[in-house]
């Protein structure tokens, strides 16, 4: 985005050059997405912005999952000292987007403030645009229109202590109640807190079954629950973040509920990962990214193959800021993933292909085409047909100057799939 002068937002000087905001207690700093999402705001106040408007404009064509831009305005929030469900600044517009509520004032002798960033249009230019984020890690980074590749939430899969578990009534009903929380849908995620209660009715102590109904609460405070008369569409935790609902009492009393579940699988079992990766869930949920962070380490120590707890560490590596380490993150998972596919395919290939996708986007985004090129043709060595992939490809190859190689990359898409190669 163009550079824009400094301005008033109600009690902050906003100085979007210096990526800082001034105000009575001080100086601010924030990263240079979040203030380009603000001077975007500025820039069309009281004005609703889509999502997708904001994707292009803040992330430089790049298709943005609904994690990222919800972690992203989640960041502003906390930078201005908004909040969610009484805003003073950013008001979220629910199946619609964000809007600046607070109206914005030029600052003596800075005119103009603000220039719209220019819209593209044609196919080509779509292309050029950038990659698809699968993630929404993926986001989110990571990213994604289907809950079951929500990266800072996802799972690896059914929990080992109940595969490995002796053949009774318990295991049995464990396994089908991982089988259904990893759906990811409002309707199995309650059948899964059934069954994971079922069990602990029985056998109160049953460790895997402490951390899955764990699981099981958190994930239905991020994804499905909300104040009355809301519209509930949330996939992941930064949306649930930038939504204001965690912050609410009921949000808190059923995190406070999983939180102690998940400490009680730890006692149970100090060396279960899956246990500390249900703790380091519902700590990300309750805004304590630090000690999360420690908790998804912890699993991955105890099981350095648990590529779900790098996905996990990626995601707070993002809150922090810290996207480099975000991005290696994720390519050691992808690594992982691949090296034991063979083992469980079923858990890992419906996670493989997005991961991949969002590394490459990753180096898309940081200008690394040559890094962006190889991971595009890497999940289409094993994802052929992959619709995302073909779409960041084209745009990779679009943009290095071989426009007829990117048409002739989506021309045999469409001709072997009928879809279409267009974001």
């Amino acid at each position: 985005m163009g550079e824009a002068a400094p301005f008033q937002l109600l009690e902050w000087q906003v100085e979007p050059v210096r990526k800082r905001l001034i105000g009575p207690d001080g100086e601010r700093e924030v990263e240079p997405r979040v203030m380009d999402l603000l001077v975007l705001l500025a820039a069309r106040p009281g004005e609703v912005l889509s999502r997708t408007e904001i994707g292009a404009a803040v992330w430089g064509g790049v298709h943005v999952n609904d994690d990222a831009l919800g972690r992203t305005v989640w960041k502003l929030r906390q930078a201005l000292g908004d909040d969610a469900r009484t805003p003073r600044f950013i008001e979220t517009v629910p199946k619609r987007g964000y809007r600046l509520i607070a109206t914005p004032e030029v600052m003596p002798a800075q005119a103009p403030v603000f220039a719209a960033p220019p819209r593209q249009r044609g196919r080509r230019r779509l292309l050029a645009g950038g990659a698809v984020i699968g993630l929404a890690l993926i986001a989110a980074s990571m990213f994604m229109l289907r809950p079951e590749v929500d990266a800072p939430d996802a799972d690896p899969g059914p929990d080992p202590e109940a595969e490995s578990a002796p053949e009774n009534p318990d295991a049995v009903t464990l396994r089908r109640a991982d089988a259904f929380y990893h759906q990811f849908t409002r309707t199995d995620n309650e059948a899964a807190l059934r069954l994971y209660e079922a069990v602990l009715e029985g056998d109160p102590d049953n460790g895997a079954a402490l951390a899955g109904l764990s699981n099981a609460l958190t994930q239905q405070v991020i994804r499905w629950r909300g104040e009355a008369g809301t519209p509930i569409e949330r996939t992941s935790l930064g949306e649930a973040l930038a939504s204001g609902y965690l912050d609410t009492e009921e949000a808190q009393r059923v995190l406070t509920r999983a939180r102690r579940l998940a400490e009680a699988a730890i006692r149970e079992n100090p060396a279960h990962a899956r246990a500390y990766r249900s703790l380091g869930l519902v700590l990300a949920a309750q805004g304590e990214f630090s000690a999360a962070e420690d908790a998804y380490a912890r699993a991955l120590v105890i099981d350095p193959d648990a590529w779900g707890a790098l996905i996990n560490l990626s995601e707070m590596a993002s809150f922090r800021g810290d996207e480099a380490a975000a991005l290696s993150y994720l390519e050691q998972a992808y690594e992982v993933m691949a090296r034991t596919y063979d083992a469980r395919p079923l858990e890992i290939r419906p996670w493989h292909s997005e991961v991949g996708l969002s590394v490459a986007a990753r180096h898309d985004e940081r200008g690394s085409l040559g890094e962006a090129e190889l991971w595009y043709r890497r999940v289409l060595s094993s994802d052929p047909l992959n619709q995302a992939a073909v779409r960041g490809l084209a745009g990779v190859l679009s943009r290095a100057g071989d426009a007829g190689a990117a048409d002739a990359l989506c021309a045999d898409f469409e001709r072997r799939t009928g879809q279409a190669c267009e974001p």
